[in-house]
């Protein structure tokens, strides 16, 4: 007997009530928040935000990230290997569909004091920690920001954006 492979109205709501729990700008504020914790230099240049939650939202370059220390570079962790710049493909329509809830993310984490726009870019008030977080799913999302925060600061601005082959418009 075949399964009937038509999605119900029933499975389409439970899709969206997934998308909102994943999707929540809250929660993505603490991602943005963790990277720029683990970004070394004082202050975070605005646009750099851009590339987080496309980054970190797609298993293949979190994962990377996961793995990631301090001695890693973005070089060394997506474009030297050809299988792991896999890990980056796609990532200029994810900085696209990424970018209005970056803003609302940036915004949480501002309104609740954990970061600030200063004059020179975004400075921050209150650090994270990936190992506190006690889920381990929510800790390597924290953890992979963090590290991706580390690896950017390595780098100039310019220099990310060109290396993971993306533009902001």
């Amino acid at each position: 007997m075949e399964r009937d492979e038509t999605i119900t109205y029933e499975e389409y709501e439970y899709i969206d009530h997934i998308q909102n729990i994943t999707l929540n700008p809250f929660y993505m504020s603490r991602i943005i928040h963790a990277f720029i914790s683990g970004y070394e230099k004082s202050v975070v240049p605005f646009n750099l935000l851009y590339i987080v939650l496309p980054i970190i939202y797609y298993r293949p370059s979190r994962k990377l990230l996961i793995t990631a220390q301090s001695r890693s570079s973005l070089r060394s962790l997506f474009v030297d290997d050809v299988n792991k710049a896999a890990a980056l493909g796609g990532l200029q329509e994810r900085v696209f569909y990424f970018y209005t809830l970056t803003n609302q993310s940036f915004i949480i984490a501002a309104n609740e004091g954990r970061i600030r726009l200063g004059s020179e870019g975004i400075e921050l008030s209150q650090t994270i920690d990936y190992k506190d977080t006690l889920n381990k799913n929510v800790r390597d999302f924290i953890r992979a920001a963090h590290y991706l925060g580390l690896l950017c600061s390595k780098m100039e601005v310019s220099n990310v954006y060109r290396l993971l082959g993306v533009t902001l418009l």
